[in-house]
């Protein structure tokens, strides 16, 4: 996983398995111990359209994401079933950056950058 300069982690698991919940409890324990300190953390309870299907209860995933103090919002990529109000619970939680944190008055310059010409000594 790539994490420097991350303000948020989605981590996914299927509803309908519960070896993905198990599994995602893992992505969780590696994302605390190599990521951001401060990162947003948020559950996506995957399949949602399959709810009587399902082997992960959402009781479960919220005391889960509780203790971890992480968003935690059903989903379904098929049907495109909350995934707008999981964007928007993440985005309620990461801080607003500070403009002048940059030193560019909160422009960030986008395309190729300019390089100096290295010059030798002597």
């Amino acid at each position: 996983m790539y994490y420097r300069g991350s303000a948020a982690a989605v981590i996914v698991y299927d509803i309908t398995k519960q070896d993905s919940f198990h599994t995602l409890k893992k992505w969780v324990k590696e994302l605390k111990e190599h990521g951001p300190e401060n990162i947003v953390m948020a559950i996506a309870g995957n399949k949602c359209d399959l709810s009587d299907i399902r082997e992960v209860p959402l009781k479960d995933a919220k005391d889960y994401a509780e203790s971890i103090g992480a968003v935690v919002v059903e989903t379904s990529a098929k049907n495109a079933i909350n995934i707008e109000e999981l964007f928007q619970g993440i985005s309620r939680q990461i801080p607003p950056l500070d403009p002048h944190e940059n030193g560019n008055n909160g422009a960030i310059k986008l395309g190729k950058q300019a390089t100096q010409a290295s010059r030798r000594c002597c």
